[in-house]
């Protein structure tokens, strides 16, 4: 029975491997496997990363990032100016746009989404920035709107915050979003069970054309061997690889790999809070007694780059170099530091997130190396559903891992360090720190801005405001009958980008 089993699973490889032309790889429907499900599927509700990615998918803004010219360019919006010293801003909306329902977008609907994130009418912000930054939406037209900032609250980076709000329908109630959203992205909903999977449509009038793909179901599918199988026999047809997976499929011809930095920044965050990590030599020893090379070798990709702040190379003409290297791997540097600082007998918990294999692997290297060191580590895995609120959130761990998701934004990446801010997990704070930000957000000039982010990022690396381990970067597969697909700089898994291969 076993040989018989053997025999079929080679048989499977094969004509996985060697390229199918039955009726199962014609189609054009795809299968994305996820880790979790979402706290919500309402357009700016959920917050993390695994969430955004997919929901994206179903909305469209006033802007969008082309990921081709690496910027923003018009989106709902076929132009806009800004007045007013940067506190107005004033978009003309494109002609006979369509939201999913078939209902004609108009500046009222602009009006209602804005107003909607900033909980103007409600008392009950989606996105607690825009409660404070939001002054006030005019429908100027037919086709205009303007958006106006709160004075003083006005920041160079505002351009990308309003990239991100989510059109819906005017009037369409948080109820109905949670059960049926409603957005003009390149998607439309289908179906949704909760920690199962997201059924979606390709929407024939989406603005920039209807995608390929008609249907796409992003479905809960545990990382790990299971997924490797699945993706060979079919089942799905979209495989985030590993280090592993990666070197299996490196020469597989019908096969399309697509590579390429993430922009994130995989970090162990080590609180201030707690009485040990107030001490910079601590921390410094901390970062010494980890190995990142070996961790990227053992289970990054070919695309893992190690960093030494929190900008990934992925926004190159932001990110400052030669910092990588400051703290490099030395024991016996470490165990000085520890001894110096009174702590040769240090234990710490290191909080992981449960759903995310990554973490969990990265976080057994480091509990060996620091091991070494004399450092004594316990992982704590916790469902997400719990990290988010108790770690990221309330700030209660003493050190935890996270993968921080970027953005085409260097003052929203950075931003997390300013004294208070709510991102602030490390409990960080530095006078400097917060002027710089401050000086970044009231700056217009772009090359003025870069010289001032990477100065910050210089601080960050002197004050250890975080263990930066790498931007792990992504390599993804796609089932044979597919290609295309495009990467961004945040979260987004584009099914609007992958194309079905044509015969020849």
């Amino acid at each position: 029975m076993k040989k018989i089993f053997m025999i079929l699973t080679l048989i499977v490889t094969f004509i996985f491997l060697t390229g199918c032309s039955d009726e199962k790889d014609l189609k054009d429907r795809m299968v994305i496997p996820i880790k979790t499900g979402f706290a919500s599927i309402a357009p700016d509700s959920d917050i993390a990363g695994a969430t955004k990615e997919v929901i994206r998918n179903l909305n469209s803004g006033l802007l969008r990032f082309d990921p081709d010219e690496n910027k923003l360019v018009p989106g709902l919006a076929k132009s806009y100016e800004i007045k007013n010293g940067g506190k107005s801003y004033i978009f003309t909306l494109r002609d006979n746009l369509k939201f999913h329902n078939g209902k004609i977008i108009t500046p009222e609907d602009v009006k209602y989404s804005f107003e909607r994130v900033a909980g103007l009418k409600t008392g009950k912000p989606i996105v607690g920035d825009w409660q404070m930054n939001l002054k006030d939406v005019k429908v100027l037209d037919k086709n205009r709107v303007e958006i106006d900032i709160k004075d003083g609250q006005e920041k160079s980076s505002d351009i990308y915050d309003l990239a991100d709000v989510a059109i819906i329908p005017e009037g369409i109630s948080e109820k109905e979003l949670e059960k049926h959203p409603i957005g003009a992205g390149p998607y439309e909903f289908v179906e949704y069970i909760p920690g199962q999977k997201l059924v979606l449509k390709a929407f024939k009038d989406y603005y920039l054309g209807e995608p390929e793909i008609k249907e796409v179901e992003f479905r809960v599918y545990k990382e790990g061997a299971s997924r490797l199988i699945a993706f060979k026999n079919g089942d799905i047809n979209f495989l985030p690889l590993t280090n592993e997976t990666e070197k299996e499929f490196k020469d597989n011809k019908n096969v399309t790999l697509i590579s390429g930095l993430q922009n994130d920044i995989t970090l162990l965050y080590l609180n201030n809070s707690y009485e040990p990590f107030k001490n910079k030599k601590v921390r410094e020893a901390i970062w010494r007694g980890i190995d990142i090379d070996r961790i990227i070798k053992g289970i990054g990709l070919s695309s893992s780059v190690k960093v030494g702040s929190h900008m990934s190379p992925g926004l190159e003409e932001y990110f400052k170099k030669g910092l990588e290297n400051k703290y490099s791997y030395n024991p016996e540097i470490a165990k000085k530091l520890l001894k110096e600082a009174g702590q040769s007998n240090l234990k710490f918990t290191i909080n992981t997130i449960a759903e995310n294999n990554f973490d969990n692997d990265a976080a057994l290297f480091i509990k060996e190396d620091l091991k070494k060191i004399g450092v004594e580590v316990e992982i704590v895995p916790i469902p997400l559903s719990q990290y988010l609120p108790t770690v990221f959130r309330n700030h209660e761990y003493q050190g935890a891992i996270l993968r921080i998701i970027g953005y085409p934004d260097p003052y929203r990446i950075l931003n997390r360090y300013r004294t208070g801010d709510l991102s602030n997990m490390g409990e960080y704070s530095n006078k400097k720190i917060d002027e710089l930000l401050e000086k970044a957000s009231k700056e217009y000039n772009k090359e003025e801005n870069i010289k001032i982010y990477k100065e910050i990022q210089s601080i960050l690396n002197k004050d250890i405001g975080g263990i930066y381990l790498m931007d792990q970067g992504r390599v993804v597969a796609l089932s044979p009958q597919f290609n295309g697909y495009k990467m961004y700089p945040f979260a987004y898994i584009d099914v609007s980008s992958i194309k079905i291969k044509k015969n020849k």
